[in-house]
């Protein structure tokens, strides 16, 4: 059966909906500011991060650039003139520095990820992967799980937060709830594949670096907090760069 064709197809319209919906989210008008704290507070910077590195790895995805570096290119521009839009256009946003950087720091930690499955020990993963992809309903349930379980996660984590501790924590909870849905997502993937033998070998091997990399997380996070930059972001490219790493060791 010839999966690589469906599952190809699969990639680019994952792409094409992800780069517009980000595109319009982005370019949505924003209320003027008023001085005072807003109901929710937007985890901005980790969602530029998020967004624009998940659009990143899809393009790379879709082949239409072969060469990864050229991808980043690519995908790195669009992230500075998408920012700059927003500042052209009278929508009431304006350029940020910041939100540039969260971008391009998402950008390539995601990259990073690109060949993870390359490698011969990982050939059956793959392959069972490709499998999975090039079915339209299996796309369909993981946008439905992520975006559930990141919606869901985010805004009880939120809430329970501000209730115990009186001040809003979005990003923090955004955080948790990113990695409960890649969880999620994840243990879709492994149950529908039967990959349980497998991936349990791999998570074996990867503990201790994975648990040595929330450690690094912890203090990048602790050290970014004492600057005008998000903590969260740090944390987020920390945890990333670090499971790669973990994973590479262990494949």
């Amino acid at each position: 059966m010839n999966t690589h064709e469906p599952a190809l197809r699969h990639w680019r319209e994952a792409f094409l909906f992800w780069f517009v919906w980000v595109s319009v989210a982005t370019h949505f008008p924003q209320s003027p500011l008023t001085g005072e704290e807003p109901f929710f507070e937007s985890p901005d910077k980790l969602l530029h991060f998020l967004c624009f590195g998940i659009l990143g790895f899809l393009f790379i995805q879709t082949k239409w650039v072969k060469n990864t570096w050229l991808c980043w290119v690519i995908v790195g521009l669009w992230a500075l003139f998408d920012e700059m839009t927003q500042h052209l256009l009278p929508i009431e946003r304006e350029f940020s520095y910041e939100d540039l950087i969260a971008s391009e720091l998402g950008i390539t930690s995601f990259i990073l990820w690109t060949g993870a499955l390359s490698g011969e020990s990982v050939s059956h993963i793959r392959d069972t992967l490709k499998i999975i992809l090039s079915k339209a309903k299996n796309w369909t349930i993981i946008l439905f799980i992520g975006s559930l379980v990141t919606s869901i996660t985010t805004l009880s984590i939120w809430y329970l937060l501000k209730e115990m501790l009186g001040k809003q924590y979005s990003s923090g909870a955004l955080f948790i709830a990113y990695i409960v849905a890649t969880g999620c997502v994840f243990w879709f993937i492994v149950r529908r594949g039967g990959l349980q033998k497998e991936v349990a070998r791999l998570v074996k091997v990867m503990l201790p670096t994975v648990l040595l990399t929330m450690v690094f997380v912890a203090m990048a996070g602790i050290l970014v907090s004492f600057t005008s930059f998000e903590p969260w972001v740090i944390a987020m490219l920390v945890l990333m760069m670090g499971t790669r790493v973990a994973w590479a060791r262990a494949t």
